[in-house]
């Protein structure tokens, strides 16, 4: 039986599905890039900033080029989750995760000599960053930065 209005009544389901599909398609493609790396931040004063790439970590070898010991202390979001020191010439090889989920999850490392802050940039030598590789099969310790909390938590 023919009803009046019920071609217009389908037309308007099927582009009210076809407009829900769109925006749903849309949500799915808002993707937020995730920052991964190993870089000195002049913004936080010369601390390095740390993460890397989800659900893997790297590896990093520091040397201290000061003629002082170098007191690092690990941060994420502003507190304090490790530290080390690294004698004066010494080198500190250590295994970062990727922090978190979100961009702004990334560890930051700062160093003092003698009690007073230090660019890190001007007193130590990325001596080698590893390539991202899974977790249970990097050859380097957390240490006592304990850089893991990521992987702690997954």
């Amino acid at each position: 039986m023919f009803e009046p209005g019920g071609g217009q009544r389908w037309c308007l389901s099927r582009a009210a599905a076809v407009g829900l599909f769109c925006a749903v398609a849309l949500l799915g493609c808002r993707r937020q890039t995730i920052w991964a790396g190993a870089e000195f931040s002049s913004a936080d004063g010369g601390q390095l900033r740390l993460a890397a790439q989800q659900p893997l970590c790297g590896c990093m070898t520091l040397v201290n080029q000061s003629p002082q010991d170098l007191l690092l202390r690990s941060t994420l979001h502003g507190s304090a989750i490790g530290g080390a020191t690294i004698k004066a010439g010494d080198r500190l090889r250590f295994r970062f995760d990727w922090a978190g989920p979100a961009n702004d999850d990334y560890y930051l490392l700062e160093g003092t000599e003698n009690g007073e802050p230090v660019d890190l940039s001007t007193v130590v030598r990325l001596a080698e960053t590893s390539r991202w590789q899974p977790c249970s099969t990097i050859d380097c310790a957390y240490g006592t930065l304990h850089l893991d909390i990521a992987e702690s938590a997954h």
